[in-house]
C-alpha cells in the first residue's frame, strides 16, 4: 500500500467517525489528482491478469471509491453547518472547499433575500440569467496548475501557461474567477 493510499484512508476513517469537519491539508485534493492520475498510468502499462496489475486495479477502484466518500461525507458537513449557522474552522477546508463555501453563502444569501421579500408581501427579484449549461468549456490557462479533479471525477492536466483545453464548465469557472485561466470562445 502506498503512502499517498493510506493518507487517503486515513482522512477517509477520520472523516466517516467524526461528525466534524476534519482538517486536511490546503492542497489533499490536488495531491490526490496526481495519486490518482500516476496510478492510472501504471494500471495501463500493467498486464491485468498479472498479480501486480490486479493488486494495481483494485488500489485505483478503492482509492476512487475512497475519495468520492470522503468528498461526499465533506461537503454534506460543509452544507449542513452552513445551513445550522455553525461555524467551520478555515483551517478544516481545503482551497478547494474553500471556494465552494463562499459561493454557497451566496447562493444561500441570495435565497434568504428572496425569502425576506415574500414575508414583507413584495415579489422576489429572480436573476435573468440564462440556465448554465452542462457540459464543457474552452479556456487558456495563465499560469502552471497541477492536475485537477474535475467535477466529473476525471483527472485534467498538469497544465503549463498558455495551454488550451476543455474542463467541465463548473471547474472552468471556477479557474477564470481565481484568475486562473481566461475563457477562450469558440465562434461556431
Amino acid at each position: 500500500m502506498t503512502n499517498r493510499y493510506s493518507r487517503l484512508l486515513d482522512a477517509w476513517r477520520r472523516e466517516k467517525q467524526s461528525g466534524d469537519l476534519q482538517a486536511l491539508p490546503d492542497n489533499f485534493f490536488g495531491e490526490m489528482t496526481e495519486y490518482l492520475a500516476e496510478i492510472r498510468g501504471e494500471n495501463r502499462m500493467l498486464d491485468k491478469t498479472s498479480l501486480k496489475g490486479r493488486i494495481t486495479e483494485k488500489e485505483q477502484v478503492n482509492a476512487e471509491r475512497l475519495l468520492k466518500e470522503l468528498s461526499s461525507a465533506r461537503l454534506r458537513k460543509i452544507v449542513e453547518a452552513e445551513l445550522d449557522r455553525v461555524a467551520i474552522a478555515g483551517s478544516s477546508l481545503t482551497q478547494v472547499e474553500r471556494s465552494f463555501l463562499s459561493d454557497l453563502r451566496s447562493l444561500l444569501m441570495s435565497h434568504e433575500g428572496r425569502l425576506k421579500d415574500i414575508l414583507m408581501g413584495r415579489v422576489p427579484q429572480v436573476d435573468a440569467k440564462p440556465p448554465q449549461k452542462a457540459g464543457l468549456k474552452v479556456v487558456r490557462f495563465l499560469q502552471a496548475v497541477p492536475a485537477i479533479m474535475g467535477i466529473d471525477m476525471k483527472t485534467y492536466g498538469p497544465f503549463k501557461p498558455e495551454d488550451v483545453v476543455s474542463l467541465p464548465v463548473e471547474n472552468a469557472e471556477n479557474l477564470i474567477r481565481r484568475g486562473i485561466a481566461k475563457e477562450v470562445e469558440i465562434s461556431e
